[in-house]
Formats: structure tokens, C-alpha cells, sequence
């Protein structure tokens, strides 16, 4: 568990994008794999068995939010002013951190935005630090088409993230 355990975080949020819900999902395929650890037929392949199990996890998560899901249009529109306020006074000494706030969800904007093959190696490689061949056994996938996904992630990013700040 403890191995897996960040890799299918990774996989759930790459799944979903920022929620509360990812760290429950992870939580969640972690458990149906324990349960069904006797259906497993190839232990070398366990990491990415889990992983199939966390992306179907999700899948049924993402379902059952669309069909209980509201559309706004479907409101009276009672609350859409409400709680709103002026702009924030950007000479105050938390200017700084608010730019810097802004930055990160300008980035996190986009990664979200990018397709999950993209986005999944991404967050795999910089934010738990796993390694291009774990990515691709858990992936399935090449140790060259991870690097490829890689730099086809980086580029779109900084594409993204260029025409933000004009």
C-alpha cells in the first residue's frame, strides 16, 4: 500500500482534476485491489493492475456525479451575487503571495486541462517523483512513449501558460 498508494493519488487526480474526492478514490482502488488480490495473475504486473482499478474507480465516480449533477441554468438565481465584493487591493503586503497564488492555479489550470495521457505522466513523474520505467509499468506502455508523452506535456504547457501572460 504504502508503495502504491501516491502513484494511484497521482492517477485519481490526473482521473479527475482538483477535488476533495481524489484522496477517497485512491483509498477506494486500493481496496477493491486487496479484495480482488487472488484475481491478480501476474504479480509483476501489480502496479499496473491497481492502476486499471483507480482509473475504472474514477470512471464510475465521474458517472455517478454527472447524473446527480444540477445545472445551474436550472436555479432561480437567488444566490448569484451573493458573497461577492470589490477587487482586492493588490499594494497590500500579501500582493506578492497573491501573484504567486494566482500562479499556481494558473498552472494547475492547466494541467488539468491537459488530456489524460498527458496529464497522468506529468503528476506521476513531478509531483511523486516516480520514474519513467515505473511510470511505464504502470502505464503499460514504453519507457520511450512516457518520455514523449512528457515532452508533448511540457510543450503544451508552456504553450498554455505563454499566452496566459499576454
Amino acid at each position: 500500500m504504502r508503495r502504491y498508494a501516491p502513484k494511484l493519488l497521482a492517477v485519481c487526480r490526473a482521473r479527475i482534476g482538483r477535488d476533495e474526492a481524489v484522496e477517497d478514490l485512491a483509498q477506494e482502488a486500493l481496496l477493491r485491489g486487496l479484495t480482488h488480490l487472488c484475481s491478480l495473475e501476474d504479480p509483476a504486473r501489480l502496479g499496473a493492475w491497481l492502476r486499471g482499478i483507480a482509473v475504472r474507480v474514477c470512471q464510475d465516480w465521474l458517472r455517478a456525479r454527472r447524473r446527480r449533477q444540477i445545472p445551474f441554468s436550472a436555479g432561480n438565481g437567488e444566490y448569484a451575487n451573493e458573497g461577492t465584493c470589490g477587487p482586492a487591493d493588490a499594494s497590500g503586503p500579501h500582493a506578492e503571495q497573491l501573484e504567486q497564488e494566482e500562479q499556481r492555479e494558473h498552472l494547475q489550470g492547466a494541467i488539468d486541462a491537459l488530456p489524460d495521457e498527458l496529464r497522468e505522466p506529468l503528476l506521476l513523474f513531478y509531483y511523486h517523483e516516480t520514474t519513467y520505467d515505473q511510470i511505464a509499468e504502470m502505464l503499460g506502455v514504453s519507457r520511450a512513449t512516457v518520455n514523449a508523452r512528457l515532452a508533448r506535456a511540457r510543450q503544451l504547457l508552456a504553450f498554455r501558460l505563454a499566452h496566459l501572460t499576454r
